[in-house]
């Protein structure tokens, strides 16, 4: 009985994605047209994410799976509790939003929302 109650709270705790994601948005790059040329196509496809690191380590990567179905990886020290603004390029897409898909924490454990399980990965 003790064994199938710490089998479920872990369950439930390796479902819970350890970043609280405030916005995730995607944007294209603007088409202009002036009198006689052809348009031109200004900036590029980038997704604009805001997140924070909801457990209790520094996280190195976030991989964001867009509407589309195509990944994006955010890269660096993401440290618990603090605001991550960031613009990532995007090659061109008609996405306009996202989700976290996957998370590799400093210390080589990992967070899948595929599978909702936490794993310690191998090098």
């Amino acid at each position: 009985m003790l064994t199938s109650l710490i089998l479920s709270s872990l369950i439930g705790f390796a479902s819970v994605p350890p970043i609280d994601l405030a916005s995730c948005e995607a944007s294209q790059p603007i088409t202009v047209s002036s009198n006689n040329d052809s348009p031109t196509t200004v900036g590029a496809s980038a997704l604009h994410v805001r997140f924070s690191d909801s457990a209790a380590k520094p996280i190195s990567q976030v991989i964001f799976t867009l509407d589309d179905g195509a990944t994006v990886n955010d890269v660096g020290t993401f440290s618990p509790g603090v605001v991550i603004d960031h613009n990532l390029r995007l090659a061109n897409t008609e996405a306009t939003s996202c989700t976290v898909s996957a998370v590799t924490f400093a210390d080589g454990t990992a967070w899948d929302a595929t599978h909702n399980i936490n794993t310690l990965t191998t090098p």
